[in-house]
């Protein structure tokens, strides 16, 4: 089996590491040659893709670059029967995600999106014993990335509320510079989010709220606070490794299709349904 990476900057170096802790045979591929100069000459590397699938037989297929070009690299590979995840956003277009989720059925395979923090230690191991009628959650990160904080930050908090609660319906968005403040509902509760870039501190934190008390998540370190007192600490499973194996071993639809109702609320937004 053969496991390929799109970008090998930022993100995709994280997932070059884990290809090596995972044994997994990789092939490097970036349009930048000083990046693929970074990793080591173990691996196989192009600055064309599709050279790379002309000359390597791939069977998964991990894209990490810019979210505008993430369908359009992963297109070349589902056409070549190959599965495929993208990193998030997967798309700004919702009709460009459904497309490419079309064309991976025709070609009886997969095609996932990263939502890394299903992984983490907080959502694997919560309990979620009392109905949970709202949520107050922060993403406060003291960096920039892609597009605005919207998309870039945003976004995985709205796949976790999707994945712990149904469907995700945005009412309405507040942009103050750098900070947006997002108010939705899912099918069983309602949720406040804010997201900022270029924070002065770090906070990633949901209080989770029921009628006898709240559950915080602490995302930075991790650990889970119940209204007893009882502590839920970070059991140290690495949540990359998880979500790379998983897909190859399991792969599914299922964070597409998140992804997908996702963007189409994102896209609802623009059009100004959603101020």
């Amino acid at each position: 089996m053969k496991i390929g990476i799109v970008g090998t900057g930022n993100m995709g170096s994280h997932y070059v590491k884990k290809f090596d802790i995972l044994g997994y045979d990789a092939v490097l591929i970036d349009k930048d040659e000083k990046q693929l100069k970074k990793h080591s000459d173990k691996f196989k590397k192009y600055t064309d893709l599709d050279e790379a699938l002309q000359k390597e037989q791939i069977d998964f297929l991990f894209i990490a670059t810019d979210p505008r070009s993430h369908i359009p690299l992963a297109k070349k590979a589902l056409e070549r029967e190959i599965n495929v995840m993208v990193e998030k956003p997967p798309s700004i277009d919702p009709s460009e995600l459904e497309e490419a989720i079309k064309l991976a059925e025709r070609r009886n395979v997969f095609l996932g999106v990263s939502e890394i923090e299903l992984r983490s230690s907080s959502i694997r191991n919560l309990k979620k014993e009392d109905k949970v009628h709202e949520v107050e959650a922060y993403r406060l990160n003291l960096r920039s990335g892609y597009i605005n904080p919207f998309y870039d930050l945003a976004w995985h908090d709205l796949y976790i509320f999707s994945y712990l609660f149904g469907n995700v319906k945005i009412k309405k968005v507040i942009e103050k510079g750098n900070i947006f403040e997002v108010y939705g509902e899912t099918s069983e509760n309602n949720f406040f989010l804010q997201v900022a870039w270029n924070n002065p501190y770090i906070r990633r934190e949901w209080i989770l709220k029921s009628d006898k008390g709240n559950i915080t998540l602490n995302f930075v370190e991790d650990k889970i606070e119940y209204p007893t007192g009882e502590t839920f600490l970070k059991d140290n499973v690495d949540k990359l490794e998880l979500m790379i194996k998983e897909f190859i071993e399991k792969p599914s639809f299922d964070s597409a299709y998140r992804a997908l109702n996702i963007l189409k609320e994102f896209k609802n937004f623009h059009k100004g349904e959603g101020n």
